[in-house]
């Protein structure tokens, strides 16, 4: 009869365990929550690139809307600047403010004189979520010693 009593015993504790285990398992699976829209907008994917000139071109003319952004100060731009570009200084104190206010979902093209402010740029914008950004190697130098169309500013 002792012999009955300890299976019992013994069978009771296996289900208690396998019950608390299948519950335990259950309150994780419940208690994971679905992604949120902001979470799922966090991890889409963010195309950063620094591309050269031909690439830089052909990603340009291929892209829908595009907006080509010029990073230099204006003494720069006053030199000359690749058309349809819009200037917002890098060395200026309201640049990342100008840089956060632009459209997240567009796709930009950016270039400074040699690279590295439009790195650096391009490196914000992808800290900050935009979609798409391609910068310029060799900046607006590589693009004139290559003898490209610039545009003059007005006087």
């Amino acid at each position: 009869m002792q012999r009955m009593d300890t299976n019992y015993s013994m069978n009771k504790i296996t289900q208690r365990g396998l019950l608390f285990a299948l519950t335990f398992i259950f309150v994780l699976s419940c208690g994971k929550k679905s992604e949120s829209a902001d979470q799922k907008e966090s991890t889409q994917k963010v195309i950063s690139e620094t591309v050269g000139l031909d690439a830089f071109q052909q990603k340009l003319n291929a892209a829908e809307n595009p907006i080509l952004l010029d990073v230099r100060t204006p003494a720069e731009v006053a030199d000359g600047y690749i058309e349809g570009a819009t200037n917002i200084d890098f060395n200026a104190a309201d640049f990342q403010s100008k840089i956060e206010s632009l459209d997240k979902d567009a796709t930009y093209f950016v270039y400074c004189a040699v690279g590295g402010r439009s790195r650096k740029t391009a490196d914000l914008m992808k800290d900050l979520q935009f979609k798409a950004v391609y910068d310029l190697a060799g900046g607006f130098d590589g693009w004139r010693k290559k003898g490209l169309p610039i545009a003059q500013p007005a006087n």
